[in-house]
């Protein structure tokens, strides 16, 4: 089933009727508006205060049941922004709000985007948990904010007079049975490398090479994967053919999101024209070269090779296109520790997301991930090394996010791990995870919060072919509103434990 049919029968249907709207709503990073209007109108409608802040972000305020007065203030937090992320040649564009859903047994997935669950199951969860009148709770606080997946503007400049709770269930976590009590810190690096160009010399011929094919993911929680970035991708494609003929670069871009692992990047270079033959055998060798290295990760890898009229081509000198390659090779992409307690997981990651043309300027985007904040320092430094070498200016979009811990006596772990395990009958797992959350911002904020985050199962963020399971949002579902109604009923003290 597909469009609103694929979520016909599904359970809660609250939720799952927010959700079909939210995904019919652009909502791009940077342009929340029209969703942040849309979830104002459904407050009013309802009575329900709205508040919002000089950055974006909109607080709803929602009554306690007239069974729970004098209860604690919860917070529920959500972001209403999206990676739009689309395949080559698709017909969906979620930036555009047009996402194809698709109900496929127990999941309900993007065809050929990115769907969005990531937040919009929180959004829609938040919402469907506000107007139910069979969930007893006290005083709810919705907080939805902006630019999460983008520069965290909407955790980084959060007006504290929003929220009067000191309890804060975060909605963004990608995995069921799991209660996520930390984080790894991040920080977006862009570099800026100016460089004039000339023109192809005349007797040259001009090729475009596309790199295209690739699973790529989110560049956190996907990045030990080990999946070929399509930008790193491009680069060894270059040197590779750069070692048989003598080359000019004339563009090269790729890359869609800074926090999305690259799936297309794209190449124009210049050739003499009597070597036609040995650049296309080139670049034959390098797509089997990188076919046989990622076949386990990237099976549909392809590369395509398009003649190009080299007339009015421009291209960079040998030496600035042998930099801007440099620059690429050595900005560190992929994993560069891992945990030395646990092996399995990633410690410390830089993720090279977008390489774009900016007039005579390219620039190159990264997001680096770190659970020790000297290591991300250092991985910071070792980006602003590169650059300096091959001429770049280097920048750091703020804010810096920290890595995060939920405290050792949080009441509101204690009380979501009871209700998991009366509700499933077993343990939840406790896990750190290799991606920013805006917890751990919003905590430096509202340094009184006592946040935990949870979330149903989704897969494949921040990349086509997204996808969330069913039965999982359920469970989250009903953990959630298990959770709300044990905090507005508990005994235990507000926020940390014996306090």
């Amino acid at each position: 089933m597909t469009g609103h049919d694929a979520f016909l029968g599904l359970e809660p249907a609250g939720l799952w009727a927010h959700f079909s709207a939210i995904a019919g709503i652009a909502r791009p990073s940077g342009r929340e508006s029209a969703i942040a209007d849309w979830i104002a109108g459904w407050a009013e409608t309802r009575g329900f205060p709205v508040r919002r802040d000089s950055v974006g972000n909109i607080c709803v305020s929602v009554p306690a049941t007239e069974d729970m007065p004098g209860a604690r203030v919860v917070a529920l937090q959500a972001h209403l922004d999206m990676v739009c992320v689309r395949a080559e040649n698709a017909a969906s564009d979620p930036a555009a709000g047009q996402i194809e859903i698709v109900h496929d047994g127990e999941w309900l997935a993007a065809s050929h985007s990115t769907l969005g669950a990531d937040n919009g199951i929180g959004i829609a969860a938040a919402m469907s948990l506000a107007e139910s009148k069979v969930i007893p709770h006290g005083p709810l606080e919705l907080l939805f904010t902006v630019e999460e997946e983008t520069t965290a503007k909407g955790a980084d400049g959060l007006d504290p007079s929003l929220i009067q709770a000191d309890v804060m269930l975060n909605l963004d976590a990608e995995s069921s049975g799991v209660l996520m009590i930390g984080c790894a810190g991040s920080a977006w690096t862009v570099l800026h490398w100016p460089a004039p160009r000339e023109p192809v010399p005349e007797d040259w011929r001009a090729v475009q090479i596309v790199l295209s094919g690739l699973r790529g993911g989110h560049s956190g929680l996907d990045i030990g994967k080990n999946r070929l970035n399509a930008i790193k991708g491009i680069v060894s494609v270059i040197r590779c053919v750069s070692e048989i003929v003598p080359i000019r670069l004339c563009r090269l871009e790729g890359g869609d999101a800074f926090n999305a692992i690259p799936i297309r990047a794209l190449a124009i270079i210049g050739f003499p024209g009597a070597m036609a033959s040995e650049c296309a055998e080139s670049i034959v060798a390098a797509q089997s070269h990188l076919a046989t290295r990622f076949s386990a990760t990237d099976p549909e890898l392809c590369i395509s090779q398009t003649s190009m009229d080299p007339r009015g081509l421009k291209s960079w000198s040998e030496g600035d296109g042998d930099r801007l390659l440099d620059l690429l090779s050595v900005v560190p992409s992929g994993v560069l520790a891992l945990e030395r307690h646990a092996p399995d997981q990633v410690e410390t990651s830089n993720n090279v997301g977008i390489v774009a043309e900016r007039g005579d300027v390219i620039e190159v985007h990264s997001l680096a991930r770190s659970s020790v904040a000297s290591a991300l320092e250092e991985t910071l430094a070792s980006i602003e090394s590169a650059a300096r070498l091959a001429g770049a200016e280097f920048t750091i979009i703020p804010p810096v996010i920290p890595p995060w811990r939920v405290a050792p006596d949080s009441a509101a772990q204690a009380v979501v791990q009871e209700a998991y395990r009366d509700l499933f009958g077993r343990e939840p797992r406790l896990v750190t995870v290799h991606a920013a959350t805006e917890s751990a911002i919003i905590l430096q904020r509202i340094p009184r919060l006592d946040i935990v985050s949870l979330g149903p199962e989704i897969q494949h963020a921040h990349m086509p072919g997204e996808r969330v399971n069913i039965p999982s949002v359920i469970q989250f579902y009903d953990l959630i509103c298990e959770v709300v109604m044990r905090l507005a009923s508990s005994s235990v003290g507000v926020g940390r434990r014996g306090k």
